[in-house]
């Protein structure tokens, strides 16, 4: 079985599904095609939804009677860029093993989590020992900024409308045999803002001091914007709505905190400004690049005629990624100079996700993990983003667990993508035991 479930896995690596670059189109319809045919070996009825030039969803259920439980698994066949290739050690659409992990893009965002799911479910399948509904969402736009999957899981709603509980199989574990769950997520809003003084760059030494320079205009705006020494958000009104965290959840997030010398070592940094919380249960704004004027070697002595900024925003339950984005487009509008050519964009983002992880299918969960795993299951809240979670528990007001087999040093979205062999194969004996709850 384990020969079969890696060459499935190496397979679908080979397969560079890369929503962001447009020329890789093909390559996505043919992960389309690659999970459509691997779904209905195993006796599941397959639709493909599909609408504008959207990566298409995949939406396929298996009945097994109409007074079962029905558990729905979603998960993510869209991968990352490569880039840079030069850096790493083993091709990035060829399956590597080495030394008790698995290489390859994808393989632990989120390509890994879809072989977990059809292999658990061909391994009950032949044992005649699957007793629930499983329904499963495949999407291909997660990379993408995910603006589709709510247009697109609307044409399905009815579908799901049976669903008892929704796995999101798109997170880590804390450590090595060490699980845990999901409760809370943040919403995201990604903006540009670009900036143009005139048609050319300029000589600074015939027109520095009498025109405007937009790399000066964008520092002075973020300067405006975040308070570089206590972190906070500047724009008025951004914190107004944000849910405050009790004593008992502080307590529950500091159960199983990695001190911050570990913290430290697995980011890669010298130094933290916040505390373990902060990228947590606070929103933020980060500057995710700045383009302007001449980078190359040597000088240049120019006034750039313009400047790009690019920018995140995350945000915690209770805010709202629409009032969100209205204010802080605001503010950017009235903190530019009135002589100044320039064009924002800013997305309409999704919202944050936070529920109640004391529900039966998240205590049930938990005692199948630490089952497996050998270690308690702790539970957690994420910094970053799945707009699905958030989507699915608006729509269906159904219970939703986010769970996943990949460990913290995986390089996800890096060079050298990974995940622990080990890890891998305790995943599906998970799943197992999940989808038969």
């Amino acid at each position: 079985m384990q020969d079969q479930t890696i060459k499935l896995l190496s397979d679908f690596i080979s397969i560079r599904s890369v929503s962001t670059d447009k020329s890789k189109r093909e390559e996505v319809l043919k992960a389309v095609e690659f999970l459509e045919n691997e779904i209905k070996t195993l006796g599941f009825e397959v639709k493909i939804c599909k609408k504008n030039n959207f990566s298409p969803l995949i939406v396929a259920k298996k009945i097994i009677s109409s007074s079962a439980k029905t558990i729905a698994i979603y998960a993510h066949y869209d991968v990352q860029p490569e880039d840079p290739v030069e850096q790493w050690e083993s091709p990035p659409f060829k399956l590597t093993a080495k030394n008790g992990k698995i290489y390859g893009r994808g393989v632990a965002d989120d390509k890994g989590h879809i072989i977990q799911t059809l292999t658990a479910i061909s391994r009950l399948v032949e044992k005649n020992k699957l007793e629930n509904n499983i329904v499963l969402i495949f999407e291909g736009e997660e990379e993408n900024e995910d603006e589709s999957f709510e247009l697109l899981i609307d044409e399905v709603k009815k579908d799901l409308e049976a669903v008892n509980v929704f796995y999101i199989l798109d997170m880590g574990m804390k450590a090595k045999n060490i699980p845990q769950i999901y409760y809370g997520l943040r919403g995201i809003i990604t903006g540009e803002l670009k900036v143009r003084i005139g048609t050319t760059d300029l000589h600074s030494g015939v027109y520095g001091n009498r025109v405007l320079n937009p790399a000066q205009i964008i520092a002075e705006l973020l300067a405006k914007i975040k308070d570089g020494k206590t972190n906070k958000i500047k724009i008025p009104g951004f914190y107004d709505s944000v849910k405050k965290i009790s004593q008992k959840e502080t307590d529950l997030l500091r159960e199983f905190t990695l001190d911050d010398e570990a913290e430290k070592k697995n980011a890669g940094v010298k130094e933290f400004i916040g505390d373990f919380l902060s990228s947590k249960v606070l929103p933020s704004f980060e500057i995710n690049g700045i383009i302007s004027g001449y980078t190359g070697q040597g000088a240049k002595t120019i006034i750039p005629s313009e400047a790009i900024l690019k920018f995140s925003i995350r945000l915690v339950p209770n805010q709202k990624s629409k009032e969100i984005k209205k204010i802080t487009e605001d503010f950017i509008r009235n903190n530019l100079p009135k002589e100044l050519d320039f064009i924002l964009e800013i997305s309409d983002g999704g919202d944050p996700f936070y529920t109640d992880f004391e529900n039966s299918f998240a205590q049930k969960t938990a005692e199948i993990l630490s089952d497996v795993f050998k270690n308690k299951t702790y539970f957690n809240r994420s910094g970053g983003s799945i707009p699905a979670a958030e989507i699915l528990q608006r729509l269906f007001k159904k219970p939703i667990i986010l769970t996943g087999f990949t460990l913290p040093d995986e390089n996800i979205h890096a060079p050298n993508e990974n995940i622990n062999e080990e890890m891998f194969y305790k995943g599906i004996t998970s799943l197992e035991k999940i989808i038969s709850q």
